[in-house]
């Protein structure tokens, strides 16, 4: 249920303020009146309306003053939230954009190779050694594939920082933590570099190393946005 905003709340006081000003005057009346067994002289009923409105006002202006102190606060805290929010879903557009850099470098690396080169399974299969030319005429490309592993990598953390703040401000920590946790996990998995299934002798086994490794920052991107960046997005469409 959607909470009410400032004017509901307000439109409830007045109501009740109301209520409360006729309530008195009757209770009023009838003890002045000694229960409708005399009839009020003008100055009395003055003096009941008037000590009707002091006693109202009295009471009107805590409740107004906390239903606008409450409210303030509750934009505020809510306007900390979405600017958080906000940062999250920022990094996140960086995170994805920095994932699909590396997949285009790895698009122009595939390129690279001449078609007797691509079939390992063809009887005139030409491998392409570490001493290939390639590596040689392209050796800034291929290491801009590793330089962009390491942006990805700073990107994510900050990426993670930004969704910790984020579960501070939306009083949600313990999910959040939970959430980060997984996600330090999966990364972990495709950062860490394994000595044996990351070597490689020619340019096809790197290509597919790079390529299993594009794969899994996808796989990491998406579960992001399935677990953060969706519930994050209706959250600022809601508000």
């Amino acid at each position: 249920m959607n909470k009410r905003n400032l004017e509901e709340k307000i439109k409830d006081v007045g109501f009740w303020t109301v209520i409360f000003f006729i309530l008195y005057l009757i209770v009023g009346y009838l003890l002045e009146s000694l229960w409708l067994s005399k009839p009020l002289k003008l100055n009395e009923l003055y003096d009941l309306l008037k000590d009707g409105l002091g006693i109202t006002a009295a009471f009107l202006a805590p409740v107004a003053a906390f239903l606008l102190f409450s409210d303030w606060r509750e934009q505020h805290n809510k306007q900390v939230r979405n600017e958080f929010a906000l940062k999250v879903f920022r990094q996140f557009e960086v995170f994805e954009k920095t994932i699909q850099e590396i997949s285009l470098i790895y698009i122009e690396m595939d390129n690279l190779v001449p078609e007797e080169s691509r079939n390992k399974n063809d009887g005139k299969h030409r491998p392409i050694y570490l001493n290939d030319k390639i590596f040689e005429d392209h050796n800034d490309l291929i290491l801009s594939f590793f330089n962009k592993i390491r942006e990805i990598q700073e990107v994510f953390n900050i990426l993670l920082d930004d969704i910790r703040y984020f579960g501070i401000v939306a009083n949600k920590l313990e999910e959040i933590a939970g959430i980060a946790n997984y996600l330090i996990v999966k990364f972990e998995e495709v950062s860490v570099s394994d000595e044996e299934s990351d070597s490689y002798t020619e340019y096809l086994q790197l290509l597919e190393i790079n390529a299993s490794k594009v794969n899994e920052y996808y796989k990491l991107r998406d579960d992001v946005s399935r677990l953060i960046i969706t519930s994050l997005l209706m959250t600022l469409k809601a508000d």
